[in-house]
């Protein structure tokens, strides 16, 4: 059985990047300069210690081309997200140490997996200069959970990738936790989420205990959880959180269609 594999990165898309990378600042977060995809999206990373959120929006349409067959395009998963759902988390991203070991992997447990996809675009440093960057990533699906998107990501690059000027948020912000997700069934869906995450039905990802939640309804990721150095130092960052037991709580509302709870 393959080892657990831990939260690489969440996809968050937004009909627009600007206005994102200012909502997620304006609640302590440090947000990276605006890159551009070859593929026709762009993003704002918010780097943490280990993993990041991705925020994503459409930049060229007409550079988007359309899955076929056995191949997954990341940019048309999103932009019918985008269309059909609107703002939200889209994809669950796990870290890779080998892509293609991956395919392997899901392919004997009956996974549907799709042509492995390499990429690489520039990045710009905090020093204002750009140096390249690049991933292989394998992408999987299942009928249990329609619309969301999973796959993961080996970095080629990561001491280009990893900043600690990125890393820093005023919020104390550590890493992404735990994720939360829902499905019509359940039981069904579990099953592909531990061949997809190489976890069992109680550890589905190696990073916390509890990492990955399931509960009944649409299928949706509907809530984060992202742990933080010291709750009270990260609640003047967070105007818009509520006080929930120990946790404190920014409603979707405020940040782009996802529940984002803050835990010491």
């Amino acid at each position: 059985m393959s080892a657990p594999r831990d939260i690489d990165h969440i996809v968050v898309m937004t009909r627009d990047l600007a206005a994102a990378r200012a909502a997620w600042s304006a609640c302590g977060f440090t947000c990276t300069p605006r890159a551009v995809h070859p593929f026709g999206t762009a993003n704002a990373l918010i780097q943490m210690q280990g993993n990041f959120v991705e925020l994503l929006e459409i930049n060229d349409e007409s550079q988007i081309i359309r899955g076929d067959g056995d191949r997954f395009s990341f940019a048309a998963h999103n932009l019918d997200f985008l269309a059909t759902r609107g703002e939200g988390m889209s994809m669950l991203v796990l870290a890779s140490d080998d892509r293609d070991d991956d395919l392997t992997d899901w392919r004997a447990k009956g996974l549907r997996v799709y042509d492995p996809f390499d990429f690489e675009r520039q990045a710009k440093q905090p020093d204002g200069s750009s140096q390249r960057v690049a991933f292989s990533l394998a992408f999987a699906s299942d009928d249990a959970l329609p619309g969301l998107g999973f796959f993961t990501c080996q970095q080629h690059t990561p001491e280009v990738f990893w900043k600690p000027d990125y890393q820093t948020h005023a919020n104390g912000a550590r890493r992404i936790a735990s994720v939360a997700v829902t499905a019509p069934d359940p039981q069904a869906a579990d099953t592909f989420l531990r061949g997809f995450s190489g976890g069992t039905r109680t550890t589905y990802i190696a990073l916390d205990q509890d990492s990955l939640t399931l509960e009944e309804g649409p299928p949706a990721f509907p809530e984060i959880t992202i742990r933080v150095a010291d709750l009270a130092d990260a609640e003047p960052h967070l105007p818009a959180a509520e006080r929930d037991g120990e946790s404190l709580v920014v409603g979707g509302s405020f940040l782009n269609g996802v529940i984002v709870r803050f835990i010491d």
